[in-house]
């Protein structure tokens, strides 16, 4: 009986490094596909312009109780470009999560720009007439008034946009044809 209790804690405590991948894979999750979708998040929140994520290769190098994951990615751009990174990740087997992610050498392969240039400059000028503009209505207030609204006399006021006169806040014949219609 003995023996069969040192034996029981024996086969407990040994470690078995064959059947932790296999757990894994029978969880559905292999440490690439954890690595790729870990990854994936990472570059999105490191780079906001990331659109896409696509890792192109991936090796893996298996131990113990983990995996080290590493490879290679891309991703598009908002500007029309393509950026290109490494990663690195770490997959335990037992708890099925990553850890150590890394992500570096992101290099861009821009597409032409002269569209996303050609829009800047159309914005700009865009941006500039409708200051312009707005500068202009504010003359015409300004002309409307003091230049377009007068009194030639005490109590009367004239109105050059309505072409007319009023003497004490009423229409005054008289003044609106000696002002506009002589």
């Amino acid at each position: 009986m003995r023996s069969v209790t040192y034996l029981t804690i024996g086969a407990l405590l040994a470690p078995v490094p064959a059947m932790a991948p296999t757990a894994a894979l029978a969880q559905g999750r292999s440490p690439t596909d954890a690595c790729s979708r870990e990854i994936g998040y990472e570059v999105q929140d490191r780079y906001p312009q990331a659109r896409g994520v696509r890792i192109t290769s991936s090796n893996v190098s298996d131990g113990r109780n983990e995996a080290r994951v590493s490879g290679k990615g891309e991703f598009d751009d908002r500007n029309g470009g393509e950026a290109r990174f490494t990663y690195s990740c770490v997959y335990n087997y037992r708890s099925g999560r990553t850890y150590d992610l890394q992500v570096s050498d992101l290099s861009h392969k821009n597409k032409d720009n002269s569209a996303a240039i050609a829009g800047l400059v159309l914005g700009a000028i865009v941006v500039g007439a409708i200051a312009a503009n707005a500068n202009k209505d504010k003359d015409r207030d300004d002309d409307w008034n003091h230049h377009e609204v007068w009194s030639p006399a005490d109590g009367v006021r004239c109105v050059a946009r309505e072409r007319s006169c009023y003497k004490n806040g009423r229409y005054s014949e008289k003044w609106t044809q000696r002002i506009f219609y002589r």
